[in-house]
C-alpha cells in the first residue's frame, strides 16, 4: 500500500505476557503492510505512560491495547477519545492492564498538563489471560491480524479522501 498521511504514529502497548502482547502483535502485523518510508512511525511501548510524548507531535495517534472486561463477543474494538460515550468505555474497560498505570489515567494526565488527546484513537482486544511469559490465545492472535488490517484500511482510505 503506498499511504502518505502526515504524521500519524500507531503506538502498540504491551508486555510479554499472555494477552498482553495483542498492541505488539497488531503493531508487528502493520510493518510489512505500511511503507515504512511514510510519515508513519509505529511504535511499541511496555508502559501507556510513553505515549504522552507523541500527543503534541503527531496529527493522529492510534494506541493499541489489550484490555479485560469487554464483552465476550467482542475481539476487538475502536474507540475515540474525543467522543464522550467512548471515553466512558475507556474509562471503565481500559484501565485493567498489567501496566503501572492505565491508558485512561495517561489520557487524563496528559490533558491536566495541557497536551492534545482529542486526536487519540484507541484499539483495545479482548484479552483474557496475562499470565506471566505465556503466549497470547489463539483466539486474539486472529483479532490482531484482523485489527491490523483494520487499521491499515482505515490509514490509507483516509489519505485517498485527503488526497
Amino acid at each position: 500500500m503506498n499511504c502518505d498521511i502526515e504524521r500519524i504514529v500507531i503506538i502498540g502497548v504491551g508486555s510479554p505476557h499472555g494477552d498482553d502482547q495483542f498492541g505488539w502483535t497488531v503493531v508487528n502485523e502493520l510493518r510489512p503492510t505500511l511503507d515504512l518510508h511514510s510519515p508513519f512511525q509505529l511504535q511499541k511501548v511496555n508502559n501507556p505512560i510513553d505515549l504522552i510524548a507523541s500527543l503534541d507531535q503527531y496529527n493522529r495517534v492510534i494506541v493499541i491495547d489489550a484490555a479485560i472486561g469487554m464483552p465476550s463477543d467482542v475481539c476487538f474494538r475502536k474507540l475515540k477519545y474525543a467522543d464522550l460515550d467512548d471515553r466512558a468505555l475507556i474509562d471503565e474497560t481500559c484501565a485493567h492492564g498489567s501496566h503501572d498505570v492505565g491508558i485512561s489515567f495517561v489520557l487524563r494526565l496528559a490533558e491536566s498538563l495541557g497536551k492534545r488527546t482529542e486526536h487519540v484513537e484507541l484499539w483495545i482486544g479482548n484479552a483474557q489471560c496475562f499470565d506471566p511469559c505465556s503466549p497470547m490465545s489463539h483466539e486474539l492472535t486472529i483479532a490482531a491480524k484482523r485489527c491490523a488490517t483494520k487499521i491499515a484500511r482505515g490509514v490509507c482510505d483516509a489519505r485517498t479522501i485527503a488526497g
